[in-house]
C-alpha cells in the first residue's frame, strides 16, 4: 500500500501539466480512424495542431474515417469520411485524395494530412477559434500538368516486376528461397485486365550425424483475368490460368472459366462496404508427375464454382467475411469450401476485439501420389498429405484507459511509449 501511494505521489505532478497542455487553444477534438503503415499518430499531432488529438472515437467532436483502394495506374484512393458528434452532431461529409504510382511513405501522408485539414475546415468555421483560422490556395507550379486531357502512352497499361531472395545459414543446417513475378495491369470505367506469372524456389539442407538431407520444392504459375463492367452492381468476366508444383503433384494444372459477379451494393462504394456473389463454371486438365491414389497420370474436368463476399468498414471497426467453394461436375463428391474471417471490433470505449481465421473442408485431392511418403517427405513437407480440413484461427483483446487528451509528441528513446 505504501508502494502505491508512494507511486501514486510521484506521478501526480507530472499528470496535470499535459492534460492542460493537451487541451489549451485547441479548436476541438478529432479522432483520426487510419490504421494502415502510412498512418503514424505522431505524424499528424505535428501536421494538424489546431484540433486535440484524442485516442477514443466516442470522446472526439470529428471522427475521421479513411479507407484506401489501389486505383488503375498504381496509384492509391483515399476516401476519407468525416462524421460530426457532440457539438458538430449531423455534420458530416466525404472527400476523396490520391496519390501516384511510386509514390513514397511521406508523399501519402502528406497527402492525408492536406485533405483531412481540408475536410475539419467546415467544423473550424463553426468554432471561435474560426476568426483566428485562415484558408490559401498556392499558385500552380509551371511544370504542372495542365487539366485538359491527357495522352497516356501506355494506354492505361501498368507492369511490375518483383524479386527477392532470402537465405540462412547454421553449421548444420542451410536454407535458400528465391520468388519472381510479373505483373501486367489495365483498369478502365469498363474493363479491367490483369495477366500475372510467377516462379518459387526454395532448398533447405540439413546435416544430421553424417548424413545430410536436402529438400528442394518449386513451383510457378501465370493467371490472366478479363473483366467486363456490366453497371453499378453487374460485370462479366473470364480466367484462364496454369501452374506446376512439385508440392501438389501437379506437372501441369489448367483452368478456364467465365464468370458472373453481383454486388448488391454498387460498385462505387468499395472501399466502405461490398456484398459480393460471384458465379463461375469451367475445365481443368491435370497432368501429374506421379501416379495418383486413383491410378491417373492425366485427366481433364469440369467444374462450378461459388464466391461469396463480405466485407464493411465503418466507425466500429471493419469485418471481412469470405466463402468459396467449387466442385467437379463429373464428381459432386470432390468438392472444396474455404471460409475466412477478418475482423476488428471496437466493442466499448477502449476496448477492441480482434478475430481472424480461416477453415477449409478438403475432399478434393485428386493429385496426391499413390504410395506412401518417405520419413524425409512428411517432415520437410516436400509433398502435400492427405487431410480433411485445414484450419487456421487467432484472436485478441486489447483494452487501454487513462487520459485521452495528449497531444505531446516525444520521440526520445526510439519515440515509443513501450519499453
Amino acid at each position: 500500500m505504501r508502494r502505491a501511494l508512494l507511486l501514486a505521489a510521484l506521478l501526480l505532478p507530472f499528470s496535470r501539466p499535459a492534460a492542460a497542455q493537451a487541451r489549451g487553444g485547441r479548436a476541438f477534438s478529432l479522432f483520426l480512424d487510419c490504421t494502415d503503415f502510412y498512418c503514424e499518430p505522431d505524424f499528424y499531432r505535428n501536421e494538424i495542431t489546431f484540433v486535440d488529438h484524442v485516442r477514443e472515437r466516442t470522446a472526439a467532436d470529428v471522427h475521421v474515417l479513411v479507407t484506401r483502394e489501389t486505383t488503375g495506374g498504381g496509384g492509391a484512393t483515399y476516401t476519407l469520411a468525416f462524421y460530426g458528434q457532440h457539438r458538430f452532431a449531423g455534420v458530416s461529409d466525404t472527400l476523396v485524395a490520391q496519390t501516384p504510382q511510386g509514390a513514397t511513405e511521406d508523399e501519402r501522408r502528406q497527402v492525408i494530412a492536406r485533405t483531412v485539414k481540408l475536410g475539419l475546415a467546415r467544423y473550424l468555421a463553426r468554432t471561435p477559434e474560426a476568426a483566428r483560422g485562415s484558408l490559401a490556395v498556392t499558385a500552380p507550379a509551371a511544370s504542372e500538368p495542365s487539366a485538359g486531357p491527357r495522352k497516356d502512352p501506355w494506354n492505361a497499361w501498368v507492369f511490375t516486376v518483383n524479386s527477392y531472395f532470402n537465405g540462412s545459414r547454421e553449421r548444420d543446417f542451410s536454407n535458400n528461397y528465391l520468388y519472381g513475378s510479373l505483373n501486367a495491369n489495365r483498369v478502365t470505367e469498363q474493363w479491367k485486365s490483369s495477366v500475372s506469372i510467377n516462379e518459387n524456389y526454395n532448398d533447405q539442407t540439413f546435416t544430421i550425424d553424417a548424413d545430410t538431407i536436402t529438400s528442394v520444392t518449386r513451383d510457378f504459375g501465370g493467371n490472366v483475368l478479363q473483366v467486363k463492367s456490366l453497371g453499378e452492381h453487374w460485370s462479366a468476366g473470364l480466367r484462364a490460368g496454369a501452374s506446376s508444383s512439385t508440392y501438389l503433384n501437379q506437372h501441369l494444372a489448367a483452368s478456364v472459366s467465365p464468370a458472373l459477379e453481383y454486388d448488391v451494393y454498387p460498385y462505387k462504394e468499395s472501399t466502405r462496404r461490398q456484398l459480393r456473389f460471384q458465379y463461375a463454371a469451367g475445365l481443368r486438365r491435370f497432368r501429374y508427375n506421379d501416379t495418383t491414389v486413383y491410378f491417373k497420370i492425366a485427366e481433364t474436368r469440369p467444374f462450378e464454382s461459388l464466391l461469396v463476399s463480405f466485407e464493411q468498414k465503418e466507425k466500429w471497426g471493419s469485418v471481412a467475411l469470405q466463402s468459396d467453394s467449387y466442385h467437379f461436375l463429373d464428381d459432386l463428391s470432390k468438392s472444396r469450401i474455404n471460409f475466412y474471417l477478418n475482423s476488428s471490433v471496437r466493442v466499448v470505449k477502449g476496448l477492441n476485439v480482434n478475430l481472424s481465421g480461416s477453415y477449409s473442408v478438403l475432399h478434393d485431392q485428386i493429385y496426391l501420389p499413390k504410395g506412401s511418403l518417405s520419413r524425409e517427405d512428411v517432415l520437410l513437407r516436400q509433398s502435400q498429405l492427405a487431410t480433411t480440413y485445414r484450419a487456421f484461427f487467432y484472436g485478441g483483446i486489447s483494452y487501454s484507459f487513462g487520459s485521452v487528451f495528449n497531444n505531446v509528441v516525444n520521440p526520445r528513446f526510439g519515440g515509443g511509449n513501450d519499453f
